[in-house]
């Protein structure tokens, strides 16, 4: 028997996907909350074989739970089941250590395949993500001439964090102009077609992780 945590901050969600897994007989709902720090309290009291984690919570948000949930209770699995797609928040997760990630359209059977294979030990992504990340990583690869230097980087860093080229100066101790050619030069090698892109683009590619508290003095 599968004994998943289930975590998401609309109660109505919660219930209509504890009835979908109810269908499973080889799962068991062994506690719930949409509270983020109440859900970190129940991964370490009851250590269950895996989570289903939604982004949004109240108090903590879902990828500070997932960091801790790894760090105090390693053996147990992450599957994020999120109402939306965003690349920078998959990036994210990963490298924080969750294992899967499924949107919310996802049918009952299908979402019990992915808990019974991340229980497994398989990675499991959703179709519409996984078209994206490989449409994405057709068109971003970098010239070997062309990596990125590490100050490049860290201007880059900071505009994944939605600072303004006023606030990267500051941080940085450098002119907004020279910031302004820093970002030019980082959209140009990624081939990138905005900062929101660069940014997609960097986090797919391992130039950056994200991680909190943000690094911003503002």
């Amino acid at each position: 028997m599968i004994r998943l945590l289930l975590a998401d901050d609309h109660l109505l969600l919660r219930e209509g996907t504890r009835a979908l897994l109810a269908e499973a007989n080889d799962i068991e709902v062994v506690a719930e909350s949409g509270e983020g720090e109440q859900v970190v309290a129940l991964a370490q009291e009851l250590q269950p074989d895996i989570v289903l984690l939604d982004i949004r919570l109240h108090g903590l948000s879902g990828i500070e739970v997932a960091r801790t949930i790894r760090q105090d209770a390693p053996d147990t699995k992450i599957l994020i089941l999120s109402g939306y797609y965003c690349e920078q928040y998959v990036r994210t997760l990963f490298a924080v250590g969750v294992q899967g990630y499924m949107l919310k359209n996802a049918s009952g059977p299908e979402l019990a395949a992915s808990i019974r294979a991340v229980c497994r030990g398989e990675t499991v992504l959703s179709t519409e993500i996984s078209a994206h990340l490989v449409a994405n990583t057709q068109r971003c690869g970098l010239a070997a001439n062309e990596k990125l230097s590490e100050r490049e980087r860290e201007v880059l860093l900071l505009v994944a964090y939605g600072a303004s080229n006023k606030e990267i100066a500051a941080t940085l101790n450098i002119s907004t102009r020279t910031i302004e050619t820093h970002v030019s030069n980082v959209m140009a090698k990624l081939r990138a077609r905005s900062r929101t892109d660069a940014v997609n683009l960097a986090i797919q590619m391992g130039i950056i992780v994200l991680d909190y508290p943000l690094p911003l003095q503002r």
